[in-house]
């Protein structure tokens, strides 16, 4: 954990807020004080061992969304940038030469350190996703958004209070990713359907796939009877008990 917070002040929030920080299982908690924002002060981390790193908004600049986007997407690109550099380059096993200051050259380098460490930025305003999503160096999480699609879903239907509530659950059934090796065989030929049945034999519900191929997965599919030839690499969104 790294922010500007002295560690004393971060316990007692954490404690505040209900954990039990002694009783933590299967997780270390370190503290570390610096500003996000400052390079040297990210330098001292060795972010190019994190395998995942989230930014969360800054609550100091909360209710100036544009400030807080501003925040985390500088925190986001100097993370990039120094796990590109610390990283082994792609680069040098290339004989091409790219000249000038292109996508092929700083933009490259940090989606070769998105291979190596997934960072997941919490986004406040809808506007700062294009920046995000272009650059395709980050995931994001849309949280101001996120919030009121729930909200609207629960006004609707009061009814999906009580699956939201389980699917954000400490415990209980939770939304991940499944290998396609747990439902189908290399190269069997399938439809949605026939993989949404073998998942009920496991109690758990396919809710859509992403294909080995592609970049992007496929939520709740149109045609889930027609008949696709599978790949080992391809993985499922699942609704199951958490491991």
């Amino acid at each position: 954990m790294f922010n500007e917070v002295p560690e004393k002040a971060r316990e007692t929030k954490l404690t505040d807020g209900g954990m039990d920080i002694l009783g933590l299982t299967n997780i270390k908690l370190v503290h570390k004080e610096g500003n996000a924002v400052i390079r040297r002060h990210l330098e001292s981390l060795p972010l190019e061992t994190f395998d995942s790193i989230l930014i969360l908004a800054d609550e100091s600049v909360e209710d100036s969304i544009v400030q807080s986007d501003s925040r985390s997407l500088a925190t986001l690109l100097l993370i990039r940038d120094v796990q590109s550099k610390r990283l082994p380059s792609k680069e040098s096993k290339s004989p091409l030469h790219h000249n000038g200051f292109s996508h092929s050259s700083w933009i490259r380098k940090m989606q070769h350190a998105s291979d190596k460490s997934i960072i997941i930025s919490e986004i406040l305003d809808s506007r700062t996703r294009n920046l995000v999503s272009v650059s395709k160096i980050s995931d994001y999480v849309l949280s101001n958004e996120l919030v009121s699609m729930a909200l609207a879903m629960v006004a609707e239907d009061k009814q999906i209070n009580r699956v939201l509530e389980e699917l954000f659950a400490e415990e209980g059934n939770e939304m991940c990713i499944r290998s396609a090796e747990f439902y189908l065989y290399e190269q069997e030929e399938l439809s949605f359907l026939d993989i949404m049945v073998r998942a009920r034999e496991r109690d758990e519900i396919v809710i859509g796939y992403r294909l080995a191929n592609t970049d992007e997965a496929i939520i709740n599919p149109e045609h889930k009877s027609e008949i696709k030839k599978w790949s080992l690499d391809d993985v499922f969104v699942v609704i199951a008990k958490g491991d």
